[in-house]
């Protein structure tokens, strides 16, 4: 594929397939918007037990934590294209059971749990193998990896925060089983385009049946580990999402308690966030060739981590939502970087089990920081895990800089990696 180095300058060509797969996400993604939304819902109508809600919001997430490096392992070992058939094949007869029980009154809250903790593997696998095969489907220049990685995002965005929330919830009113239905279509529809990539995807070596895929893992995560930028990446990932999650756990309570915003005024935020995220997606891009993606990554963190403490000292709802739409933006930016980066340092056989390990250590830092910011708003008010947060958000982004400078990534990309040779400090 051609690409410009210069932003600006040349009009940069992804391709008819990435342009499917890109079809694909964003079909995907906005039937994954409506099930999100729609599902708790499902699940109100059959309990008002919060233990059961709370069963419901994790059995979706758990699967990354206990799934998520072998996932990685696999999508090394087997074809990523038929990954993502067979994953979204799969999900569209789950979805499809769940609108029969439905449809005949027949689902319970354990076949809720169930479904969301199906799709949730579904999810590990699908991410993994599509974020792996982008670098086959378009070049490993990092202008055009960094204008996929936003179309991707932007996509994403659009059809789980932006349209599908609003549109799942919509449906459910009218019928409990069209938001269902349409989840069920959009998979089906995701698997067809999947299914003509392959004319535009270079063959797969075959894994090598000697290794154990015990090995295979270990392999990945050593290789993360040892990669500088690569492990600095998770570890950043990973405190910023203790502060992203301390800030998404206290936000209904900060916008009713400080702000003074009825529910409407808190799904506005929520929106405010997506907005931003959008915008984000589109102007990465220009960013990263003006200031490399190290530099990026780490001055879109101490922005973010500003933006956060600004809204914890403030009481105006408008300056509140005008900052989620800052904090959505720059966590879009942020993501898409960090993703090229990976992109173009890890050679094409590790990069499910390198990604798969990034995120493992990322999304650890969730749960702490749900339960941190839990205990400062106990003890300090709602406001402090803002102010806390944000402050520290803004150290990590500055104590990052020397490892994500222009220099430093300049040295482990100039070679543009060799598929068979790993980048060592």
């Amino acid at each position: 594929m051609s690409s410009n180095t210069v932003p600006g300058k040349q009009k940069t060509r992804l391709g008819r397939t990435f342009h499917r797969l890109l079809a694909a996400t964003a079909i995907s993604t906005l039937g994954d918007g409506m099930y999100l939304a729609a599902l708790p819902l499902l699940a109100v109508s059959v309990t008002d037990s919060p233990l059961v809600l709370g069963f419901v919001g994790a059995a979706g997430e758990i699967p990354w934590l206990l799934f998520g490096l072998h996932a990685g392992a696999l999508v090394d070992r087997w074809d990523r294209r038929k990954v993502m058939w067979w994953v979204d094949a799969g999900r569209c007869a789950v979805v499809a059971l769940l609108c029969v029980l439905v449809i005949t009154s027949q689902v319970t809250a354990a076949w809720i749990v169930l479904t969301a903790f199906i799709l949730g593997c579904g999810q590990v696998f699908f991410d993994v193998a599509a974020q792996s095969v982008i670098p086959d489907v378009v070049s490993r220049d990092e202008r055009t990896l960094t204008i996929a990685n936003g179309r991707m995002s932007a996509a994403q965005t659009n059809g789980e925060d932006f349209v599908g929330p609003p549109l799942g919830s919509a449906l459910f009113s009218i019928a409990q089983v069209i938001p269902f239905l349409g989840n069920a279509v959009s998979f089906a529809v995701s698997s067809v385009l999947v299914g003509r990539l392959k004319d535009g995807i270079p063959p797969r070596k075959p894994g090598r049946p000697e290794t154990t895929l015990r090995a295979e893992i270990g392999e990945g995560l050593r290789w993360m580990i040892r990669n500088r930028i690569l492990r600095v990446l998770a570890i950043t990932a990973c405190l910023g999402n203790v502060v992203f999650a301390a800030k998404a756990a206290m936000l209904v309570l900060l916008a009713k308690e400080v702000l003074g915003l009825a529910d409407l005024g808190y799904g506005l935020l929520l929106t405010a966030a997506a907005v931003g995220a959008f915008g984000g997606s589109a102007i990465a891009p220009f960013l990263t060739g003006w200031l490399g993606p190290g530099r990026v990554r780490c001055f879109g963190a101490m922005a973010e981590g500003l933006a956060i403490l600004a809204m914890g000292l403030t009481r105006d709802p408008w300056i509140a939502g005008a900052l989620m739409i800052i904090t959505g933006g720059l966590m879009a930016i942020q993501n898409i970087v960090a993703g090229t980066l990976r992109q173009r340092i890890t050679p094409a056989r590790l990069f499910g089990r390198v990604l798969s390990s990034g995120r493992l250590v990322a999304y650890s830092g969730a749960p702490v920081g749900a339960l941190l910011g839990s205990l400062i708003a106990a003890s300090y008010g709602v406001q402090a895990p803002y102010i806390i947060g944000g402050a520290f958000l803004v150290v990590v982004g500055l104590l990052s800089l020397p490892a994500l400078g222009t220099r430093a990534v300049a040295e482990l990309t100039k070679s543009e990696v060799a598929d068979d040779e790993p980048v060592r400090e």
